[in-house]
């Protein structure tokens, strides 16, 4: 049976169109896999359903812009913790002495982007990464698997289309795709 791919999207308060950008990207992909889409509720949220939302996704996607803010930094902790595996975008430019510190004093990989677009191809490659499992953890047939390579060099040659505004789940979403619908119940939305 095929997995739902379930991403926790972690951004500080400066970079919510990137954070939407990322979800209009998994959209676009040439795919119909289950996708859910987890962030902290804007209104806030306890460590418990903190815990609950990080602790099974496969990918963590962590977007630092000019400075370091809450809840990205407990969910960072938390995601560290739990050790998910941790995709670390920065934007270019400067930052705040807090940011500044949050990079020094963790010094890994950072991806650096420069807009929402550059922020939707890079997730795009590595979401196109996650779903070319080697045991097709996610059910995908030869022909998605072929547009997924095909939708891979579109988008490492830079054509791809613009981001349109943001927009999306707030709070946020689960796409689904025909055969799966029914696998959620109302419940768990």
């Amino acid at each position: 049976m095929p997995e739902t791919l379930r991403i926790f999207v972690s951004a500080t308060n400066d970079l919510e169109a990137e954070r939407a950008a990322i979800g209009q990207t998994l959209a676009e992909l040439p795919v119909q896999v289950g996708v859910e889409i987890r962030r902290s509720p804007v209104t806030g949220i306890n460590y418990d359903n903190l815990f609950e939302l990080i602790a099974n996704v496969d990918r963590f996607y962590f977007l630092l812009g000019r400075d370091i803010t809450a809840p990205a930094g407990a969910e960072w902790q938390l995601a560290l913790q739990l050790e998910r595996s941790i995709f670390p975008l920065r934007l270019a430019g400067s930052r705040t002495s807090a940011g500044q510190e949050f990079l020094h004093y963790w010094p890994l990989r950072w991806k650096t982007f420069q807009n929402r677009g550059h922020v939707a191809q890079l997730v795009g490659l590595d979401l196109i990464q996650i779903l070319l499992h080697p045991t097709n953890r996610y059910g995908l047939s030869v022909t998605e698997m072929a547009a997924l390579q095909g939708h891979k060099k579109k988008l490492s040659e830079g054509l791809v289309a613009e981001m349109d505004e943001p927009g999306g789940a707030g709070g946020g979403g689960i796409l689904l795709d025909p055969t799966h619908r029914d696998e959620i119940d109302s419940d768990s939305l």
